[in-house]
């Protein structure tokens, strides 16, 4: 195998492998991540038409968005969760490459998700969470303990951390690392997703500010720690609050106008919390603020390697 770059940041990282790094090869890892998906699509629409014509199942509301109907949280978790098996193996298939789709690590850093974990989860319990109990939506209302809630919580926690990893892979590692085979800036990869993630939510302008920031801080936090980990949690503690108050609210699920105040209140949060972990790994890894984690091309076996170490360690052969 022959490496065309050594130590690469995470957007550089098909650059480690010749056959990786072919002008063709975001195209191919494109086109073959697109066609799963639709094919996995198209399995679920034949599915979904069958299942509409046996009488007595339970069927999903008209937009969607009774977040009292498990077949609602089914298919609005479901189908987008499907988009992470489609990239990976898009990669995989398309791209050449194995686990350096995750982090620079050329695998996916548990222990250090996990570690942020024990901060951010909680923070955004407490902020999120504070902010619904203070100022509860104007069709608060307790849910019914039934089968159905119990349901929706299943679904909640089972879908919803998928969803969340399915659409960092889809708008932060997928872009960054097919537009990084090309091109060695990696502001090409975070910003130009930004207006999609946007134009994929129906929210008014202030909502749209919002997820424009989030998608630019969760951008930033991909290239600077050098792998999705911790804008997977960032993205799952935000969506898990907001699912578990759902219930709660008939209209939570609704994307439409949001209260500008509300900004006071999510842009500190996403970005306090962004700039703490780009900290944070900075100082574990003695880097500067503008210099990213990269990978090592050093072979060395993982039992070998201290914490810090591990994570930077990245497999290519």
């Amino acid at each position: 195998m022959l490496r065309t770059e050594t130590a690469v940041p995470y957007h550089r990282l098909a650059r480690l492998d010749q056959r990786s790094a072919r002008w063709w090869t975001p195209l191919s890892t494109l086109g073959v991540a697109a066609g799963l998906y639709a094919a996995v699509l198209a399995v679920l629409l034949v599915a979904g038409v069958i299942w509409a014509f046996v009488p007595g199942l339970p069927m999903p509301s008209a937009l969607l968005d009774d977040p009292l109907n498990p077949i609602d949280w089914l298919l609005t978790l479901g189908l987008l969760a499907v988009m992470l098996p489609a990239v990976l193996l898009g990669v995989r298939w398309g791209g050449r490459r194995r686990g350096t789709i995750h982090s620079v690590a050329g695998r996916f850093r548990w222990g250090l998700m996990l570690r942020a974990a024990v901060v951010v989860l909680p923070l955004y319990v407490v902020v999120l969470g504070g902010q619904a109990l203070l100022v509860p939506p104007a069709d608060f209302r307790w849910p019914p303990l039934d089968a159905d809630l119990l349901l929706v919580a299943v679904l909640i926690l089972l879908l919803g951390p998928l969803q969340c990893a399915a659409e960092e892979y889809v708008f932060r590692g997928l872009p960054q690392q097919l537009l990084g085979t090309w091109l060695r800036s990696p502001w090409w990869g975070i910003l130009l997703p930004v207006p999609l993630f946007v134009l994929g939510h129906g929210y008014d302008w202030a909502g749209q500010v919002a997820i424009g920031v989030f998608a630019l801080a969760t951008g930033v936090l991909v290239w600077k720690t050098g792998g999705l980990e911790l804008a997977i949690l960032l993205h799952t503690a935000n969506n898990m609050v907001l699912f578990a108050f759902a219930p709660f609210s008939p209209s939570s699920m609704q994307q439409g106008a949001v209260d500008p105040i509300w900004l006071l209140v999510d842009l500190p949060l996403v970005l306090g919390v962004t700039i703490g972990l780009c900290a944070w790994v900075s100082r574990r890894h003695g880097l500067r603020w503008s210099e990213p984690l990269r990978s090592s091309t050093a072979p060395v076996e993982p039992r070998s390697l201290s914490a810090g170490e591990e994570d930077r360690a990245v497999a290519v052969g």
